[in-house]
C-alpha cells in the first residue's frame, strides 16, 4: 500500500478554469464535467454491430504484431461487445516517456474505466491515444532528470530532426541516436539502483523504430497487463479523416467563436482562439501544413487564396490519408471514431475542451465528460529526512515553487532577478499589441508572432528562475538538503510532473507503485497528491 498524502489542489497554482472545474462550479453548454461516478452516464449506441466488429478486428490487427500482454487484446476484442465503451486520454509522444504526467494520466484512465465497468456492468476499455501526428519534436527529444549531486540534468538522442514531419515519421536509429551512450550515461548514474534493467528496457528506444513506435511501445510495456489499448492515429487515418471533413463542413469557427464569447462572458481565458488555431494539417512529404479559418473558409499561412469549407472537405475525402486534425478538433474526432465513456485530461486541455461544447451541439458530437487529470508529487525517504534536517514540509517547498530558504537564512535576492521578470512581461504585451496591425499584412502571421512572443518569455523566465535557485542553493546552511528538495520537488520551479521523467524512480522503485495507484486512485479526486515511494529490497 502507497503512502498518500492530500495536499491543497492549488499548491502549484490553477487557473480560475480549473478551480471551478475541480469544485464543480463549472458551467459551459455542451461540457460535463462530473465529479462523481454517478456523474456519468453509459453512451448512447452509434455503431452497428457491424461496426464494432470490424474495429475490433482492426484494431487487434495493429496491436498484434507489437507481442502486447493478452490482456490488450482481449480489450481491443471488448469493444466488438454491444454498449462497450472506453475512457480516453492521450499526449504527444515524449522521450522516455517523459514526463510523469503521461504515467498519471493512463493510471487514472485505467482506474476510471474499471469503475464504469464494474458499475455499468458491461466492458469499458482504456484507451491512450498516442499523439503521433504532432510534429514539434523539439519539445518532447529530451528528458530531465536529477542527478547525484541534485542537479537538474537534460538528456537527448543526438542527430534528430524532424523538419514538420508527424512524429510517427521520425525514426530513430541504434547508431546515430547514441543509444548505447545513452543506456550508459543511465548505467552510471543510476547502476546501483535495484531495477535498472527493467528501466532501460521499458523506456529505452529500441533501434530502427520510429519515436511514436517507442513511445507506444513504452505504454504497451507498463500497462498492458492492464489492458490499456494504445492507438496510433495512422491505424485509424480513414475513419478520422471522414469524421474530420464531417466536422470541417460544419463551419466549426462559427460555433467556436460562440464558445470564446460565453467562455469571455463567464470571465475564463480562451485557451486557443479560433482565429489563430490549426485546425486541419495536410500531410505530405514534406511534412505537415497548417489550415487556419480565413479567406472564404481556410487557408494555409502565407497563402493569398483560400478554400471554402465544402472544398477543403470534398479534399479530406478524396485523399482520407493525407489529413490530420488540429489540437482544437482532434477530441471531436476521436469522440466520432471510437465509442468513448469519459476523456481524461490536463488542466491544458481543460482549456481548449472548453471551447467545443457548441460545436459538439452543432455537430451532433457526443458531449463526452471531461475528467480533470489528478496531479500528484513523488516523494522519497532521503526527501523527507532532509526536510526534517532544516524544518521545512514539502508543502513549503511546492508553494515557494522550488526556491525555499530557511525563514533565519532569507535575503532579499539580487535586483537584476525582478528586473528580468518586469521586462519580459512588459515586452511582451508591448509585442503583443502589434498582432492586428501584423495581421492586417497577412492574417498567417498573427499566430507566428504569439508563438514568438511566449518563446521569447519563456526563454527570459527560465533564466530568471535559473539564477533565484542558484542564488538560493549557494546560501546558507545545509545547501546540499536544500538542493535536493527544490529540484526533486519543483524543479525549474515548476510541478515535478512536468519535468521529470519517471525511468529514475522506475530503475529504483519498479513499476508496482503504479500497480497500487491503480488500485487506490480516486479518479475524481481534487487534491493534489504527494506520494510516498519505499524501495522493494526483496
Amino acid at each position: 500500500m502507497l503512502r498518500v498524502e492530500s495536499l491543497p489542489a492549488d499548491v502549484l497554482g490553477l487557473s480560475e478554469l480549473a478551480r471551478r472545474a475541480l469544485s464543480g462550479r463549472l458551467d459551459l453548454d455542451g461540457f460535463p464535467v462530473p465529479r462523481r461516478i454517478d456523474d456519468i452516464e453509459p453512451p448512447a449506441e452509434r455503431f452497428t454491430p457491424e461496426e464494432r466488429a470490424h474495429l475490433a478486428r482492426w484494431l487487434e490487427s495493429q496491436l498484434s504484431p507489437l507481442g502486447p500482454h493478452v490482456h490488450v487484446l482481449e480489450s481491443a476484442r471488448a469493444l466488438a461487445t454491444p454498449g462497450a465503451s472506453c475512457v480516453i486520454t492521450g499526449h504527444q509522444p515524449g522521450l522516455l516517456c517523459s514526463p510523469l504526467l503521461i504515467l498519471y494520466k493512463a493510471v487514472q484512465c485505467i482506474r476510471l474505466a474499471r469503475q464504469l465497468a464494474e458499475r455499468w456492468q458491461r466492458p469499458v476499455v482504456p484507451v491512450f491515444w498516442n499523439h503521433a501526428d504532432d510534429h514539434d519534436l523539439a519539445e518532447v527529444h529530451h528528458a530531465h532528470f536529477l542527478n547525484r549531486n541534485f542537479d537538474l540534468q537534460k538528456v537527448g538522442l543526438a542527430g534528430l530532426s524532424s523538419g514538420r514531419q508527424p512524429l510517427s515519421r521520425v525514426k530513430i536509429d541504434e547508431d546515430k541516436q547514441r543509444l548505447g551512450a545513452v543506456r550508459a550515461l543511465f548505467r552510471h548514474i543510476f547502476g546501483d539502483y535495484p531495477r535498472i534493467d527493467e528501466a532501460l528496457d521499458c523506456f529505452m528506444p529500441r533501434g530502427n523504430t520510429t519515436f511514436a513506435g517507442a513511445f507506444t511501445h513504452t505504454l504497451l510495456t507498463i500497462f498492458g497487463k492492464h489492458g490499456m489499448l494504445v492507438v496510433e492515429p495512422d491505424w485509424m487515418r480513414e475513419e478520422s479523416s471522414s469524421a474530420l471533413a464531417q466536422l470541417v463542413g460544419a463551419n466549426p469557427a462559427v460555433a467556436l467563436r460562440a464558445s470564446e464569447r460565453e467562455l469571455t462572458a463567464a470571465g475564463l481565458d480562451v485557451a486557443i482562439p479560433v482565429d489563430e488555431a490549426a485546425l486541419v494539417y495536410r500531410v505530405d512529404s514534406a511534412g505537415r501544413h497548417p489550415l487556419r479559418v480565413g479567406g472564404d473558409g481556410f487557408r494555409y499561412d502565407d497563402e493569398p487564396g483560400s478554400r471554402t469549407r465544402t472544398e477543403l472537405a470534398a479534399e479530406i475525402v478524396q485523399d482520407p490519408g493525407g489529413w490530420s486534425a488540429g489540437a482544437l478538433l482532434r477530441p471531436l474526432v476521436q469522440d466520432l471514431v471510437l465509442p468513448v465513456a469519459a476523456q481524461v485530461g490536463g488542466h491544458g486541455e481543460l482549456g481548449y475542451h472548453a471551447q467545443l461544447g457548441r460545436l459538439r451541439r452543432a455537430t451532433n458530437t457526443p458531449c463526452t465528460p471531461f475528467v480533470p487529470r489528478v496531479s500528484m508529487t513523488l516523494i522519497e525517504v532521503e526527501m523527507r529526512a532532509s526536510a526534517e534536517r532544516i524544518g521545512v514540509t514539502p508543502l513549503e517547498i511546492l508553494r515557494a515553487h522550488g526556491n525555499w530558504m530557511p525563514p533565519s537564512e532569507e535575503r532579499e535576492a539580487p535586483p537584476v532577478i525582478d528586473e528580468l521578470k518586469r521586462l519580459a512581461a512588459e515586452h511582451a504585451d508591448v509585442i503583443l499589441a502589434k498582432r492586428a496591425e501584423l495581421a492586417e499584412i497577412e492574417p498567417g502571421l498573427a499566430p507566428h508572432l504569439r508563438r514568438a512572443v511566449a518563446q521569447y518569455r519563456a526563454a527570459l523566465d527560465k533564466l530568471a528562475e535559473k539564477a533565484s535557485r542558484v542564488e538560493a542553493n549557494r546560501v546558507g546552511k545545509g545547501g546540499r538538503h536544500l538542493r535536493r528538495l527544490n529540484n526533486a520537488l519543483c524543479p525549474r520551479g515548476q510541478a515535478q510532473e512536468r519535468v521529470l521523467a519517471p525511468l529514475q524512480f522506475v530503475a529504483r522503485f519498479g513499476l508496482d507503485w503504479l500497480d497500487d495507484l491503480i488500485a487506490e486512485l480516486d479518479p475524481f479526486c481534487s487534491e493534489h497528491l504527494l506520494v510516498d515511494l519505499e524501495e522493494d529490497l526483496a
